[in-house]
């Protein structure tokens, strides 16, 4: 059986979140203000209100004009606490930064853009809602200021994290100002890269000679400075018996020898397997300057070179939705 006080919790949260998601909608930038802001006692702050209370009971009790004095003193100071705990977030501006792409299990990373507008900040909390906060300062007017967000990754697709958590019990940590900004963020998760198969070239096979014919059915394209792993059997020895600095052959693929990653070739294997293992093959590819392509159900990408082909590549991989082949699927049929 389901436990009340969870059960009421849940539904309060869920009525929140929809009450927040119709007051602060998602946003690239925005400036924090008091419709976005919200300010309650901190636990210290609960304690000092609690001693206030006792010192003003003594008060009453002794008619002690002494005691009336430091309880009144000391509640201005909480007064006057709200006041600056509430303008050390107000009108700070936020704005939603770029996003590099990852692999699904590593951490995503969104640039968070600060601008303090017209006062100095000190002491702002910043963090998505359940992850770990960093904490900003800005000592100036209108000063700016970047900063890296880490956020998990789980699984494949385009990632929009939680609500950004920013708060504040600057000065006294009396009174904590908070608040739950929506920014439009997204970042691009690639499959875990996971080869689950070989991938097979015409060197793996044995087709065109096998790996003792290293340089059939590519055409030689120049001479590159020798990068550390690459393969001996490519390096210019001639220039560097005469002296001259390590140079490596690099060869262009011709069209008889393209490579096709093609879903089909995986059977087998359940959705996610065969999008880690082309993910791993295509990364294989790039590492070894093979061109390649793609054919995924209802798309196919020609065979390429380069960061950019891969990262089209690794894209297509990252959006690709079962669902959409399965109902196209089902209407041909």
């Amino acid at each position: 059986m389901a436990n009340p006080l969870s059960f009421l919790r849940a539904q309060a949260e869920r009525r929140f979140n929809a009450w927040l998601a119709r007051r602060s909608p998602p946003q690239r930038a925005l400036s924090l203000n008091h419709s976005q802001t919200y300010i309650f006692p901190s636990k210290p702050g609960l304690l000092f209100l609690g001693m206030l209370l006792l010192i003003l009971l003594l008060a009453i009790n002794y008619q002690n004009n002494l005691v009336f004095a430091l309880c009144f003193t000391l509640f201005s100071l909480f007064l006057v606490c709200i006041l600056h705990t509430f303008a050390n977030l107000s009108g700070l501006s936020l704005r939603a930064g770029a996003a590099e792409p990852v692999f699904a299990g590593e951490d995503a990373h969104f640039h968070l853009h600060l601008k303090s507008g017209a006062r100095a900040r000190y002491a702002v909390s910043l963090g998505f809602n359940g992850q770990e906060s960093q904490i900003a300062e800005m000592a100036g007017a209108n000063e700016e200021l970047t900063i890296r967000l880490p956020f998990p990754t789980t699984q494949r697709g385009l990632l929009k994290p939680n609500r950004l958590r920013v708060r504040s019990d600057f000065p006294l940590g009396l009174l904590r100002c908070w608040s739950l900004p929506a920014l439009d963020w997204q970042c691009l998760v690639y499959p875990q890269p996971r080869a689950l198969r070989p991938l097979q070239t015409a060197e793996s096979s044995g087709e065109e000679g096998g790996a003792d014919r290293l340089h059939d059915g590519e055409q030689f394209s120049g001479f590159e400075r020798y990068q550390p792993g690459e393969s001996p059997r490519r390096i210019y020895w001639k220039a560097y018996a005469k002296g001259q600095e390590l140079l490596s052959k690099h060869f262009e693929q011709s069209l008889s020898h393209e490579l096709i990653l093609d879903w089909e070739s995986l059977p087998g294997l359940g959705t996610e397997d065969r999008l880690s293992t082309l993910c791993a093959w295509a990364l294989e590819c790039d590492q070894r300057g093979l061109g390649f392509g793609l054919s995924l159900p209802n798309q196919i990408i020609e065979s390429g070179f380069g960061a950019a082909h891969l990262a089209n590549v690794l894209a297509a991989l990252a959006q690709f939705d079962p669902l959409k082949t399965a109902n196209s699927t089902a209407g041909v049929s």
